[in-house]
């Protein structure tokens, strides 16, 4: 009977690895028993794809919008420009300084992120159980995907620590043996106890596979989307995530992660684990549109402004683009704005959070000549009298690089391509190794700055690489096309422009300014398309500093408990469903409670700038 749910589970996401045949006899499960690497392997290639390969529509639709959540634009990893009132209307305007009001709904989509967990990580319970049923040799055969389930159930653990702090673990997944309302963790034993099961799994792996016969060998290849059966890459990447672990408690248990750290960093990945989508149609706008983080940005497009925080240091100089000294990921970060069309006068401009700064955006007529040189015109460019229609990726792409007057994501690049499933990025790597390098936790065999340097190349053949996938943007002018997809800039400019980072990062005075700038490139690198690494990264280093958040009128002090969130609520179900070990932690479920890896001498330093980076009109 248990096979038997098991299978009807399956059939959703089974079927397109089985022949014909099979796709008949697996609609009847009175007529097909599946064999054990068919139930385990199908859990398991659903549990890649649920979380860590199309992330969700919906999810990604309200982070975005500045009715809801807004989280994004909260930490500023991108900027929301209404046409009336402030920088983001729910918080500057309706809620400004009321941290309890910051969602309407306590079930909303943030505080949903902890349910997920438990549901959509169900399937590592099933495998789990479906393991300790088997004999010697289909153990074998199979206990590969129970390790590798854990990896990733793991993985989706500590995000949801990092947003939540306690969480029940320990305990969870244990419906089959009649345990409904666990207790909520230590987020400290959480993450040590999810280390210490990276590095036992990432030493196991090798002899796990080697007892595996040819056969099992061959479908973990096909059933495995994300390395294709490959081991030694599993290995490098739980490695990765070691890495990563380690560093976000690296302020609250240094002596612990050092020894983890010197044995960890000796088998990290040497290059993106970034492949082409297994499943094209799936990313497709428009086509196959489904539950995918392309169709949320697409959709909230206008969302997607980028701040002065990124702005102003990745184009540097003038406003238009000059690439003797300004960052060669600009142009396929940003769509520029050509009033020419043409491709050699391409301007970029941010958008602030502070009202001040931003208000003529919206305020001035649209032939108003402005008073200074790099001031923008407002929200209606070029005489478009309907905001969506300035900014939508629906226009042809010819219209967008003449109508947005200022700069939004280049929707070449993050909404209208056929995404690549992006696993761990080099350039990442490279950040939290300046990091450990900078603090002094282990040798890493280069000095931090050396770290930052090849952190900005290897993030340039990042995006350039991102930016060269499959799109759907139709036809455009050859003009527009050098705009929005450029020729990737030489070795030379590349690395000139890395040795001058390098620079900054080496001549800041000490380790606070020095953190600023690393992550100033944490946020350039990860940017939109891993916000919530941005969040998380943002909270527990204090960098980058944010713009200041104000609008029209308020007199509201600028402080971080009234102005940023510092974990999430627990959504209400747990009250009503758990109340006896939700009322044990429910003195700490404060939106402006820190998560545990904060430092003390962090937790009262302000995230804001004391004004904006660029000056208001006069």
């Amino acid at each position: 009977m248990r096979k038997l749910l098991y299978l009807l589970l399956l059939i959703p996401f089974l079927m397109p690895s089985c022949n014909e045949q099979l796709d008949r006899d697996w609609k009847n499960p009175n007529v097909y028993q599946p064999k054990p690497d068919e139930v385990v392997s199908g859990l398991f290639i659903h549990l890649q794809k649920n979380r860590f390969w199309l992330k969700d529509y919906g999810e990604w639709y309200w982070y975005l919008s500045s009715w809801d959540q807004g989280i994004f634009q909260i930490s500023q990893v991108c900027t929301y420009v209404p046409y009336s009132g402030a920088y983001c209307e729910f918080w500057a305007d309706d809620h400004y300084g009321d941290a309890e009001n910051f969602v309407s709904d306590a079930n909303g989509n943030i505080p949903a992120k902890f349910e997920r967990f438990y549901t959509e990580m169900n399937n590592y319970g099933l495998i789990r159980d479906e393991i300790a049923t088997l004999g010697e040799a289909d153990y074998d055969n199979n206990v590969i995907y129970l390790k590798l389930a854990t990896i990733l159930k793991d993985v989706i653990a500590l995000q949801t620590v990092d947003l939540f702090n306690s969480i029940p673990y320990f305990d969870a997944f244990k419906g089959s043996e009649a345990i409904f309302f666990t207790p909520y963790d230590d987020p400290m034993e959480i993450y040590k106890s999810v280390i210490e099961e990276y590095r036992t799994i990432a030493g196991e792996l090798p002899g796990v596979y080697g007892k595996m016969s040819d056969l099992s060998k061959s479908t973990f290849a096909r059933q495995d989307i994300f390395f294709n059966g490959d081991v030694e890459k599993w290995v490098k990447y739980i490695n990765a995530e070691i890495l990563k672990s380690c560093v976000r408690i690296s302020g609250v248990a240094a002596d612990y992660i050092k020894p983890i750290l010197s044995e960890a960093i000796k088998n990290l990945p040497a290059t993106d684990f970034t492949f082409p989508s297994p499943q094209v149609n799936e990313n497709r706008i428009g086509v196959s549109a489904g539950g995918i983080i392309q169709r949320g940005l697409y959709e909230q497009y206008y969302q997607l402004s980028i701040p002065d925080i990124i702005m102003t240091r990745i184009n540097r100089g003038k406003d238009i683009y000059e690439t003797e000294i300004d960052d060669p990921r600009l142009p396929v970060l940003a769509i520029g704005y050509a009033e020419t069309g043409k491709a050699d006068s391409v301007e970029y401009y941010g958008v602030s959070g502070n009202w001040e700064r931003n208000k003529y955006l919206r305020t001035l007529p649209v032939d108003t000549v402005l008073p200074i040189d790099s001031c923008r015109r407002n929200v209606y460019p070029q005489g478009i009298t309907a905001q969506s229609n300035a900014i939508r990726p629906t226009l042809p792409m010819d219209n967008m690089v003449k109508a947005c007057r200022w700069s939004y994501y280049n929707p070449i690049t993050f909404v209208l391509a056929e995404t690549p499933l992006d696993i761990f990025s080099l350039a990442e790597i490279d950040l939290l190794l300046a990091e450990v390098a900078l603090k002094g936790l282990t040798p890493t065999g280069k000095t931090p700055g050396q770290h930052i340097n090849d952190a900005v190349v290897h993030s340039t053949d990042f995006w350039y690489m991102m930016n060269s996938s499959v799109n759907y943007a139709g036809t455009m002018s050859d003009e527009t096309r050098k705009i929005l997809t450029p020729a990737k800039p030489s070795a030379g400019i590349i690395n000139a422009y890395a040795s001058t980072i390098q620079r900054e990062f080496e001549t800041a005075p000490g380790v606070e300014d020095k953190m600023e700038i690393l992550m100033q490139q944490k946020y350039i690198h990860l940017n939109i398309f891993e916000a919530f690494e941005c969040f998380t990264e943002l909270r527990r280093t204090r960098h980058p500093k944010l713009e200041p958040i104000t609008c029209y009128g308020s007199s509201t002090k600028l402080d971080n408990q009234t102005m940023m969130i510092e974990r999430f609520k627990l959504p209400t179900s747990e009250r009503t469903n758990n109340f006896e070990e939700y009322s044990k932690v429910m003195k700490d479920d404060l939106w402006g409670k820190p998560v545990f890896w904060v430092p003390q001498d962090k937790i009262s330093e302000l995230y804001f700038l004391p004004q904006a980076i660029k000056a208001p009109l006069p």
